[in-house]
């Protein structure tokens, strides 16, 4: 950006402040040409920043109730292609981790998972679909614990729910993949790190950038052009933690 004359300044933003709609002093005495918003902060926080005025991009998030531009990942297509592997690999036991309530783009993952899954024929198992899951290794050991009939794969919204998962699944007496297998989302640190090396679907955090950087110029320049969300792809990336199921 300093190249166009702008230079980044960098704020976080706790609950507590969330909470409060307390801005930072920035965006109070409206210092700042522009606004971008990173991920999973609250509805009513992202519409404060929004009310003062200043040109907003969201990056990785959005909502109906939200009027700014935005850069999304294609949620439900990443998913469905990370749920269509597995059914090609000839899976139809499938489970879905995730928690639809922490972001909308966790519940278009799982609507790419029922998609795939319709157009494969196959009904999901209800008891598989954990949609309130909580990003700790706790719940996660007790939930594989818990399971009377287990599916041949997971698919988790993110990579750490995904290492966790792994972990948790070996720990439990299974190998990866050769009991059961696992995919997660966001082709991340942990994704790599795993034993073995989950498959994941990527989320390109450079082409994110960069787009929600045009799209935020773009807006200071022309504040009044239609609002716009900037959809990007989310391709899989097959490592070694899914194979065929050894039962049908």
């Amino acid at each position: 950006m300093r190249d166009r004359g702008y230079e980044l300044l960098i704020q976080s933003v706790n609950q507590t402040a969330a909470a409060e709609l307390r801005l930072p002093p920035f965006l109070e005495n409206r210092a700042v040409a522009g606004v971008l918003t990173l991920s999973h902060i609250t509805t009513e926080y992202v519409n404060a920043v929004i009310d003062t005025g200043i040109p907003t991009v969201l990056i990785d998030h959005h909502h109906p109730d939200i009027a700014a531009d935005c850069v999304l990942t294609n949620n439900r297509f990443g998913a469905y292609a990370a749920v269509r592997h597995l059914l090609e690999l000839g899976h139809r036991d499938i489970g879905y981790i995730g928690n639809i309530d922490f972001s909308p783009s966790y519940y278009e993952r799982l609507d790419g998972f029922r998609l795939a899954m319709h157009e494969y024929g196959v009904t999901p198992n209800e008891e598989w679909i954990v949609d309130r899951a909580l990003e700790d290794h706790s719940y996660i050991i007790n939930l594989v614990k818990k399971l009377e009939n287990y599916p041949t794969a997971w698919f988790c919204v993110n990579d750490g729910l995904g290492f966790m998962l792994n972990s948790a699944l070996q720990q439990h007496g299974f190998s990866v993949p050769d009991d059961v297998s696992v995919v997660s989302f966001d082709n991340g640190y942990l994704s790599r790190i795993a034993t073995p090396p989950m498959t994941t679907v990527n989320v390109d955090l450079e082409l994110f950038g960069s787009c929600a950087v045009e799209l935020l110029l773009d807006r200071i320049a022309h504040p009044n052009k239609p609002l716009t969300e900037t959809l990007l792809q989310a391709k899989l990336i097959v490592r070694e933690s899914t194979a065929a199921p050894k039962r049908a």
